[in-house]
């Protein structure tokens, strides 16, 4: 009997830990029985193949880097589709961040390869562990990112609260079609907590990522796994076409974090929405004790057998099969996420 192809999509990071030893053997067997291995992360292209190389562990056959700003064909060594931020737009995003008190040394941008950082003893520092990186005086930089010929897929801000908050309300509120990504990051101290901004072009994200991939490999049956709000568009592009969505629940102290309760009202509310809360499937992280279940079924299109029957009530707790609370939060405005 000849096995039905199908997309396995991982985020990485919070999903999957690419410090498992056996991980290479569990996508061996999954890669096995029909299911393509694709890493669909905010992370570079670059960074997941040598990541995956110093851990030894099999290469995605495909890599969606930059929150989808490319797709790279890892079989064939080349970018099949890179969406960059035109010059119009990135001049105008990092001029505002410069006149509301954003630095120049807290700015970097890739072009899916390497990260492009001011020279800086702290952002080398930083970096100190990372090849990928290509430094150049403030300068040089802000003259890169305003008029240079490289393929920018994404640029990442970093700062106070304030001036990330502002800087995401004034790209929101002119109009400039680009999606934003909003976090936590101790760039460039790692003892200080900032926040971070990444940015890509309105046009591309994991989900569109997805859609792309399967148009070229003419795979129909996919699975989406990943654990934060980016990942989003790729669980509503599931969810829309009959897919399963993986939920990687992140815990913080003993408690799920903040990020994980957003991303899970979000997907559910969706879910309910359109009839589909059985696509929905809530995991632990890290993902990697599920690949036995995974490898198993995502080619016949079943829900595996951690899932858990989810009952979806509107502003209350909800139980899986086990009787344990899957809390959803009253606190989280959820369409304010993309």
């Amino acid at each position: 009997m000849i096995q039905k192809k199908s997309i396995c999509a991982f985020d990485l990071d919070g999903t999957l830990d690419l410090t498992d030893k056996n991980l290479s053997v569990k996508i061996l067997r999954m890669t096995k029985k029909g299911a393509e291995f694709v890493a669909a992360t905010g992370r570079t292209n670059n960074y997941v193949r040598k990541t995956c190389e110093r851990h030894g562990i099999m290469q995605p056959k495909f890599i969606i880097a930059d929150n989808g700003g490319t797709v790279f064909d890892n079989r064939e060594g080349k970018y099949i589709r890179k969406t960059k931020i035109s010059e119009e737009k990135r001049r105008s995003i990092v001029e505002e961040y410069i006149r509301i008190g954003g630095r120049l040394e807290d700015i970097r941008y890739t072009d899916g390869e390497k990260v492009y950082a001011a020279e800086d003893d702290r952002v080398r520092k930083y970096y100190e562990k990372e090849d990928i990186i290509k430094y150049s005086s403030p300068k040089e930089l802000m003259e890169e990112i305003l008029g240079s010929d490289i393929d920018i897929t994404k640029i990442t801000l970093s700062g106070d609260k304030k001036i990330i908050r502002q800087i995401k309300e004034y790209i929101e509120r002119s109009n400039i079609n680009c999606w934003t990504d909003i976090g936590n990051t101790k760039f460039p101290v790692r003892e200080r907590k900032n926040h971070r901004l990444d940015i890509m072009d309105g046009e591309c994200s994991k989900g569109a990522g997805i859609k792309f991939l399967s148009e070229y490999t003419g795979i129909e049956t996919f699975t989406c796994i990943g654990n934060g709000l980016n990942d989003f568009s790729m669980f509503k592009f599931a969810l829309d076409s009959g897919m399963r969505a993986i939920i990687v629940q992140n815990f913080e102290n003993g408690r799920i974090s903040s990020e994980s309760e957003a991303i899970t009202d979000k997907v559910l509310d969706y879910a309910n929405k359109i009839g589909r809360t059985k696509k929905v499937v809530i995991s632990r992280f890290p993902i990697n004790n599920h690949f036995d279940e995974i490898e198993g079924n995502t080619s016949q299109g079943r829900r595996i057998e951690f899932a858990r029957k989810i009952e979806v009530v509107p502003n209350r707790n909800i139980r899986n099969l086990r009787g344990e609370n899957v809390r959803r939060s009253r606190n989280f405005d959820t369409t304010k996420y993309r």
